[in-house]
């Protein structure tokens, strides 16, 4: 459902325009409420029942064995379950980005060294002789032992063999190193830990996924100099002697409290790196250079292999490992209809369809898939309501490496399964098509290679998280418990793929039983919502499902979230809304409509979750029926109080962006309460935010 926006006025602080969505509020017949407040699932009658419910406390799960998973994993209530959350810093942490080349000469100069020595000073406070256990093994860090060593510390293996239990091993100071034999190995040591493996900063909860490129590194500069961890070191130096050098660089978010220590200046050549870019080569305000050609069919490869190998087309121009491309054209449709289109692509896509014909704009986007990530195919149901030519568009890039975009359709109407698309549901959308849709004509396409020049940027080389006794405490990324729950319990999801799904299932379920809603009118589904922000895969996913006239009837999905790039944006987001709405620790209402002519309705929950610190929650199942006042959501007010600023408003869940994009779908939009206000404190204030309510 569309939502009329409203913007308020800037308040007298740089608080900034407020964006205000007007909502709808429910005034309807409540047919039936869950709060999961009492274990429902059992006795002669339950209230729902659970496939593959499970609650393995960590004791259990080393006793399987398997020492990867540091916190509980469950399919259960929030209290059969020691904690749903992720915990608070045990101890002080780091994140150091420079991975020595452990086969080469030594590359690090004697102020950089003298930077590690000041490091591993402050998260020992000071403490000499020390003991320091590195996994996968001392070799995986190189000329840093050597350091730890000549400083008169014992540098040691870490032995999993004896001491499969982190907990277990002895040692004044930790380092989960390149290579690391356990994704979360030392996250839960009391002790100081210091971080050196890009794919795990998020299983070691100190940040977001990294990566890890290499580049010839400029001057290192500290940007905290009065922290002990900068070691006396101040301004700029040189920190490496030869280049280029592998970095760990740091993911997109850190924790609260997150201090940058020292920087290392990165120079980037220009690149599209993501569908913004594209955007920008396309509008003209990023320089490029471009080529044009046609096509007669939406698939195009780059060193990637998609589904299709009958046309493979190569990117005009011959651009190869980084380019944008802009595929315009017509579809002919010979038939209305629900049809199911599949866009696949390396990196990352973008598809517009001109449904109401009145020329492409953001409001005919069909699907963002923003990435990056490897070959990857996503789904959306399209309705033509007649037949005839429609105007569409893919926009695509490539990152780097090998790159892909096709376009397919279903040569039915739906519904068609999400499958392999050799499995006789699919085409790719070409002029040779025998589907109902295929392309009226060759395609027009012209492909974007970014010029310019280089920009040099400040990549964090340090970066350091207080522990609990430090003054501010530390806290881990996204650590903290779960908020703004109905009554006193909830369902909990955690590494749900770490004891066998149950049979024909690739996830874990929860059913309501049958709700009466026979001749009942404007049915709808409110569900409270919430997760952990630490980086879901795509596989991930929680999903509200409604069999609408008793269990034989065919399931239908209200909402799909799923992990929304690959282990790159940490959310969960609902795909079949483009990701405008993504769930965090804190409850938020969604409401769905059910389809007309429902009788004996079915609510489930599917869910699938990978690892223990990626945790979905819901709560509080509603069903209604009836008819929807249109009273806008009311703004009381947006006033000063003291040094706080107090948003007050009503009829809605209050939302937060720092920016907003001239494509809606990419607006990253935060909740923040339900409950009519909302403070803002000081250190919230002095940059740009809007604010919205949505239902």
């Amino acid at each position: 459902m569309k939502r009329n926006r409203r913007l308020l006025p800037t308040t007298a602080i740089q608080l900034s325009a407020a964006a205000l969505s007007l909502a709808t509020l429910s005034s309807a017949e409540l047919l039936y409420q869950e709060g999961f407040n009492t274990d429902g699932s059992t006795g002669a009658n339950p209230r729902y029942t659970f496939t593959g419910k499970d609650v393995l406390e960590v004791p259990e799960i080393q006793a399987i064995p398997n020492f990867d998973q540091k916190g509980p994993i469950y399919w259960a209530h929030n209290f059969e379950v020691s904690y749903v959350g992720n915990p608070t810093i045990p101890g002080r942490r780091a994140i150091f980005t420079y991975l020595p080349d452990t086969t080469g000469t030594p590359a690090a100069t004697t102020d950089m060294l003298q930077l590690w020595d000041g490091l591993v000073r402050w998260l020992l406070n000071n403490k000499q002789n020390a003991t320091i256990v590195v996994n996968p093994n001392v070799a995986a860090i190189g000329e840093l032992a050597d350091r730890l060593t000549s400083s008169g510390h014992t540098v040691v293996d870490d032995d999993t063999t004896t001491y499969p239990d982190e907990q277990d091993v002895p040692g004044d100071l930790f380092i989960h190193g390149v290579g690391a034999n356990n994704p979360s190995r030392f996250a839960l040591v009391p002790e100081p830990v210091i971080v050196m493996n890009d794919p795990d900063y998020d299983d070691m909860l100190v940040g977001s996924i990294g990566s890890r490129p290499s580049f010839d590194p400029g001057l290192v500069t500290i940007q905290t100099p009065t922290h002990p961890a900068a070691g006396g070191k101040t301004g700029t130096f040189t920190g490496f002697s030869t280049g280029p050098l592998n970095f760990g660089i740091v993911g997109s978010y850190l924790p609260t409290n997150a201090t940058t220590i020292a920087t290392v200046t990165r120079t980037i050549p220009p690149a599209i790196n993501n569908l913004s870019d594209v955007d920008a080569v396309i509008a003209g305000t990023k320089q490029n250079e471009n080529s044009a050609g046609t096509t007669a069919a939406i698939d195009f490869g780059d060193g990637s292999a998609g589904s299709w190998f009958d046309f493979e087309n190569t990117v005009p121009g011959g651009y190869a490992g980084n380019w944008g491309l802009r595929i315009q054209g017509q579809l002919t449709v010979s038939a209305a209809g629900t049809y199911r289109f599949a866009l696949g692509s390396d990196d990352g896509a973008r598809l517009y369809i001109d449904l109401d014909r009145n020329g492409i704009t953001a409001a005919d986007i069909i699907r963002e898939d923003a990435g990056p990530h490897g070959h990857q195919i996503v789904y959306d149901d399209v309705t033509f309501s007649a037949s005839g030519n429609y105007a569409f568009e893919v926009r695509s890039y490539n990152s780097g490496g090998g790159g892909s975009v096709e376009l397919s359709a279903s040569l039915q109407a739906t519904p068609v399964p999400d499958d392999a698309l050799d499995s006789g549901y699919w085409e790719v959308v070409s002029t040779s098509g025998t589907g109902p849709v295929k392309l009226a004509a060759d395609a027009n396409v012209t492909a974007y290679i970014a010029t310019g020049a280089n920009v040099q940027v400040q990549t964090p080389l340090v970066v350091v998280l207080n522990g609990p006794s430090d003054t501010p405490p530390g806290t881990f990324y996204d650590g903290g418990p779960f908020s703004g729950f109905e009554g006193t319990g909830f369902i909990g999801a955690s590494g749900l793929n770490k004891w066998p799904y149950p049979d024909g299932q690739s996830y874990r379920t929860l059913q309501l039983a049958p709700v009466n809603v026979t001749g009942k009118t404007n049915v709808k589904v409110t569900i409270k919502l919430a997760a952990t922000v630490v980086d879901f895969e795509d596989s991930d996913l929680l999903d509200v499902v409604v069999y609408t006239n008793g269990p034989t009837s065919n399931p239908t999905i209200l909402a799909h979230f799923r992990g929304v790039q690959n282990a790159v944006q940490p959310w969960l987001a609902d795909q079949r809304e483009n990701y405008t709405r993504r769930l965090t620790r804190q409850f938020a209402d969604f409401t769905y409509d059910v389809p007309a002519g429902a009788t004996q309705l079915i609510v489930e929950i599917r869910a699938a979750t990978t690892w223990w610190t990626e945790i979905a929650a819901f709560d509080d199942i509603r069903i209604t029926a009836g008819a929807t006042s249109t009273a806008d959501p009311t703004l009381t007010s947006i006033a000063k109080q003291g040094n706080n600023i107090v948003v007050t408003f009503a009829n809605g869940t209050l939302q937060r962006a720092t920016a907003l994009s001239l494509n809606p779908a990419q607006t990253q939009w935060q909740d923040l309460n339900n409950s009519g206000t909302y403070t803002v404190t000081p250190s919230e204030q002095g940059s740009m935010t809007f604010f919205r309510v949505r239902r």
